[in-house]
């Protein structure tokens, strides 16, 4: 069956290090290891998203040279790694392995949000690597060619503010655990992403596995059946009053171009004078199209609910390179079109007219227990993002926590059961963590 529960899991072997030039590729058998040097850049990691992956690992990989789909990391705009430091691992021969990547934060990238920060799901997604690791450790080799990478799940956590441009993120990444189910084979990493010293994500129970098309297509998505009991807190009643219960591709737009008033109505008029009103991201993430459904008093639990909609096309900017030859939507970005619409409520209840220069942000400390059980292909038509509210708090810091679950063409994708987005003040460079 597709997407399968983790079955019990066993330790890969260990490879000891061995040391290669940086800068090169280690020869067939070896571990290839850099210290304080580039191993691959730039150029190589494009080639690998793209090109012929012995030209980089080396013609133990030769075989996969003419195999049109394969484990690869994606191509640009969504490579987002700039290099590797740091390689350990037998190529071929499925072990443990790790590796360290690292990636600049540039003033004009195109996942900057609209405070100037490194909006969340791209902050995830950089830890990619686990990608190109898993391909160096063999799975193309060991495995038959109509099986493709999927991601299954993580636990999430972020321990400060989003990375801001002249910052650069190092993920240090780890593979150790196989399994298999049913002929998918599975594999568990992690990471943690330093920005200098300062540790600022980490990412836990990663779980992906490698599957066919059929595979994929019959999966009955996920399992969720929310609690009939109301979970501990409450949802503070709303700041403003509003009468707007929907909000089409207008209204989000003057919601992401920083006009509150004329998205949610009477009762915004203070906004007209912000300067910097909380606001999400927009271009390549703008990941919202409309919401259809808002009530403050929603829900099963009576805090809140909001659907929101987003038609997809077979020309979405994210196919071409998320993969070669496969192309799906990154479950980073539907993490970051959740975050979205929890911003949306937050701000739809009020909490941002008075908060001009804020910003929002994920709820640092919180888990954030991701899985995935559904694919958006070129052949999805529509997602669907359901907020549940669990609870809503004001006072010096507004923060929302809710039940987020995405759905494709009907079938539940995606699920976080306690997702959470806060809004923050504006921050003087000099009073935020050392890097």
């Amino acid at each position: 069956a597709p997407f399968p529960p983790a079955p019990p899991t066993v330790p890969a072997p260990a490879a000891p290090a061995v040391p290669a030039t940086p800068g090169t590729p280690a020869g067939s058998g070896a571990v290839a290891a850099a210290d304080g040097a580039v191993l691959w850049g730039r150029a190589e990691l494009e080639r690998l998203a793209s090109g012929r992956v012995s030209e980089v690992f080396g013609p133990r990989f030769a075989a996969l040279d003419s195999r049109p789909r394969q484990t690869r990391m994606p191509m640009p705009p969504l490579l987002l790694a700039d290099r590797v430091t740091a390689l350990t691992g037998e190529p071929g021969g499925m072990g443990r392995g790790t590796i360290r990547t690292e990636t600049d934060v540039a003033p004009d990238a195109w996942y900057l949000d609209a405070a100037g920060r490194m909006a969340a799901g791209p902050f995830v997604e950089a830890g990619q690597a686990d990608l190109l690791l898993i391909s160096w450790l063999g799975v193309d080799l060991d495995n038959p060619d109509d099986r493709v990478y999927r991601l299954l799940g993580c636990r999430l956590e972020f321990h400060g503010p989003l990375p801001r441009p002249g910052d650069r993120l190092r993920y240090e990444i780890s593979i150790d655990r196989y399994a298999a189910h049913d002929g998918v084979r599975l594999f568990f990493f992690q990471y943690a992403c330093y920005n200098g010293e300062r540790l600022c994500l980490t990412l836990t129970d990663g779980q992906a596995g490698h599957f066919t098309d059929a595979e994929l297509a019959s999966s009955g998505g996920v399992v969720r059946t929310l609690a009939e009991e109301p979970p501990p807190g409450r949802a503070e009643p709303p700041v403003v009053a509003g009468t707007r219960t929907r909000f089409g591709r207008a209204e989000l737009r003057a919601f992401a171009e920083g006009r509150p008033l004329d998205c949610f109505g009477p009762g915004w008029e203070a906004t007209a004078g912000h300067r910097a009103t909380p606001r999400p991201p927009s271009g390549h993430l703008a990941l919202l199209h409309e919401v259809t459904a808002f009530d403050p008093v929603g829900g099963p639990w009576g805090r809140g609910f909001l659907s929101a909609r987003t038609e997809v096309r077979p020309d979405d900017w994210f196919f071409p390179g998320h993969f070669r030859n496969d192309p799906c939507m990154p479950g980073t970005l539907m993490f970051e079109a959740g975050l979205q619409a929890l911003a949306f409520h937050l701000a739809a209840l009020g909490h941002t007219v008075d908060r001009d220069g804020w910003r929002f942000e994920p709820v640092p400390g919180l888990p954030y227990d991701l899985r995935c059980r559904g694919q958006v292909t070129p052949a999805t038509r529509l997602l669907e993002y359901r907020v549940h509210v669990r609870e809503v708090t004001g006072g010096a810091g507004p923060v929302i926590e809710a039940d987020l679950l995405c759905l494709a063409d009907g079938l539940p994708a995606f699920h976080i059961p306690r997702a959470g987005v806060r809004l923050v003040p504006p921050t003087d460079a000099r009073t935020e963590p050392t890097r």
